[in-house]
């Protein structure tokens, strides 16, 4: 056994990376259905994988593209990237590869680490840069420079006490639903990680080395890392999954011991139709329920058929866990407020302000304004976008682009968005990008495109098109899918054919008509 790696302080992701492995020894800590890794072989794993990226090229502070679903290995070379000063940025698995492609070249990705299942994707994502980009794949594809298994076999162990990274040096990139359609590159640092993994001993109630979490979200998606660090800084068990299948998830509970389940209501509704009693269920502790606002009837049957103990909060990826806002089953079942999402956590201040003022302009109690959010997890800024680091962010607040107000107990309601991002099933789509899409079909005059409340996923994508001649449905699912490349998740559910769109008092385009507001 090598000799233990000790720090003489825990100010940086990194070094808590370093201290939780260790400790957790030969329990398990990454598992997927085919990978499980203990503490000491998942800091091994990503050791090797860190020796690798360096030797692909890829230099302390270089971005570390990640195009791989959520596993036990993924989550391994991640850590490598942090640990050794690199950073990772996961990429959206069910994007193009032209979308794909465009997001490498501006990350100024240095390496590309991918699943064996996306290689063609990813193969192609890079011929498309029209540059060479060093690859490790998570397999065994032959057109990699190398794989996640000759790293693990034959690298040496990266010396991470050489060279450790410093708490304010850039850690990770996660990538967020801008309003025009291009991602934000939202930035944070090895301190703030470290902090979201402390919050999440607040947000997600004591984390030891006896619980266990199932995380079915992919990497991109910020949720992915607001559960996995705090797991993983409490030593307690990751459980990778692939796609949600409400009876799979119920298995994966009993099969597992999970002690927390985080899913938004979308995918609660549909565990809700399974008979819940074929089940042990009695190892959950606490059920999260987050992405949108729940209904009452939501927690209700949370609380009858699932865990007694409950939260809903408001999380971002700029502002992660611990500059987040919760309510817990006191507030959400007993005192019916569903829909709220509560107050702020530990050492976070949230105030609401005039959208078109400053950060100064703090409006009257219970009037809907912008959130603005302070606390220790607070992103630093945005990738390449100093114009809208310098807006958003200012002497520690963060304009939130959400809508909300403050009740008569100061718990936070979220009333929508300022912009026009579309969550839809816990994730976030751009109208704008669809919106461009759809205005490249030649008989498209006018476009404009909207989330409506859905039962099923929070909200539903509706395109209001102006057409020059009588156009069906199928017909521009077909181009969303075919000619204009989006990825499924963003083609709209609904098409309505209309001989003109609402305009506001200055000729504007006026989105709240088509949602009914």
């Amino acid at each position: 056994m090598s000799p233990p790696i000790r720090t003489a302080r825990c100010e940086t992701l990194c070094e808590l990376y370093l201290r939780s492995t260790q400790w957790c020894g030969r329990k398990d800590l990454l598992v997927d259905e085919q990978v499980r890794l203990s503490g000491i072989e998942a800091l091994e794993h990503s050791l090797k994988v860190a020796a690798s990226l360096a030797a692909l090229g890829a230099r302390k502070g270089d971005v570390v593209a990640f195009l791989c679903a959520g596993s036990a290995r993924h989550a391994a070379a991640w850590f490598g990237a942090i640990v050794s000063g690199r950073v990772p940025c996961n990429l959206h698995v069910r994007e193009t590869p032209a979308k794909l492609a465009e997001t490498l070249r501006w990350l100024d990705a240095r390496v590309l680490v991918y699943d064996e299942a996306l290689a063609e994707v990813a193969i192609e994502a890079i011929e498309r840069t029209g540059k060479p980009l060093p690859t490790l794949c998570i397999g065994n594809h032959a057109s990699a420079r190398r794989t996640y298994d000759e790293a693990v076999d034959g690298e040496r162990r990266y010396e991470v006490l050489a060279d450790l990274p410093a708490p304010d040096d850039l850690a990770a990139i996660i990538l967020s639903s801008g309003s025009t359609g291009q991602p934000k590159g939202v930035m944070h640092t090895q301190r703030t990680l470290l902090e979201t993994a402390k919050g999440g001993q607040y947000v997600l109630g004591q984390i030891t080395a006896h619980d266990a979490v199932v995380i079915l979200m992919q990497p991109s998606f910020a949720a992915w890392m607001i559960i996995a660090l705090p797991f993983v800084g409490g030593k307690g068990k990751l459980v990778f999954g692939k796609q949600f299948v409400p009876s799979s998830f119920l298995s994966l509970i009993e099969k597992e011991r999970i002690t927390m389940a985080p899913l938004v209501p979308t995918m609660w509704r549909m565990i809700f139709q399974e008979d819940t009693t074929r089940y042990d269920l009695s190892s959950l502790r606490v059920a999260g329920i987050s992405g949108e606002a729940p209904a009452e009837d939501d927690i209700a049957k949370l609380d009858s058929l699932i865990c007694k103990n409950m939260f809903s909060a408001y999380f971002s990826s700029e502002a992660s866990t611990a500059t987040g806002v919760q309510a817990w089953r006191h507030d959400l079942f007993m005192h019916r407020k569903a829909g709220t999402s509560g107050l702020p956590g530990v050492g976070v201040d949230l105030k609401i302000i005039d959208p078109a003022g400053s950060f100064e302009d703090e409006m009257p109690a219970g009037e809907i304004g912008e959130i603005s959010l302070s606390g220790p997890s607070l992103a630093v800024g945005y990738w390449k976008a100093p114009e809208e680091t310098a807006a958003r962010f200012q002497n520690g607040w963060w304009r939130s682009g959400d809508l909300g107000r403050l009740d008569e107990d100061g718990c936070l309601w979220v009333m929508g968005r300022m912009d026009n991002v579309i969550n839809t099933g816990g994730i976030k789509v751009s109208g704008e990008e669809v919106e461009k899409a759809l205005m490249g079909h030649p008989e498209v005059i006018q476009c404009a495109v909207v989330g409506q409340p859905d039962e099923k996923f929070g909200q539903r994508i509706e395109a209001h098109l102006v057409c020059r001649k009588v156009c069906t449905a199928a017909e521009m699912e077909d181009f969303c899918r075919r000619t204009a490349g989006l990825a499924s998740f963003k083609i709209p559910k609904v098409f309505h054919f209309v001989s003109a769109l609402p305009t506001g008092p200055t000729g504007k385009l006026y989105r709240r008509a088509l949602r009914g507001q």
